[in-house]
């Protein structure tokens, strides 16, 4: 199994809201920059996202600012492309490194192609 890598402000909420419901704050909040309360009430959307224990750990945290949420492990294409790159290098096949980093078997292929490119031919790389 991959290791799951959280930002820090996700990774801090983990054991007070629970895996799934910080996973979930990411999806809906993720992007976005977001005014934390210095407490969030019952029927907060913090709470209805994280639970009372993970609205009341990010309140702690960052009561009164304005924070930019994460979009959570693998929010970012430039990620997903890096691990299926890593993967690739490691000598993982097309499924296994398409399968670790969550893109597609031809996003795969292409770039098994750009890589063996970018290595070999008499022109070289441009870039």
């Amino acid at each position: 199994m991959t290791e799951l890598r959280l930002p820090h402000l996700l990774a801090e909420l983990v054991d007070a809201a629970g895996l799934a419901r910080v996973l979930a704050f990411a999806r809906e909040c993720g992007g976005q920059r977001m005014s934390v309360p210095k407490r969030a009430r019952d029927g907060h959307r913090l709470v209805e996202i994280l639970g009372r224990a993970g609205a009341d750990r990010l309140c702690d945290m960052y009561g009164g600012e304005v924070v930019l949420v994460p979009q959570g492990p693998a929010g970012t294409l430039a990620e997903a492309r890096r691990r299926l790159a890593k993967a690739l290098d490691d000598g993982a096949s097309i499924n296994g490194a398409a399968r670790s980093s969550g893109l597609h078997h031809r996003t795969a292929q292409r770039m098994r192609a750009r890589l063996k490119g970018s290595s070999s031919g008499p022109q070289g790389s441009l870039f």
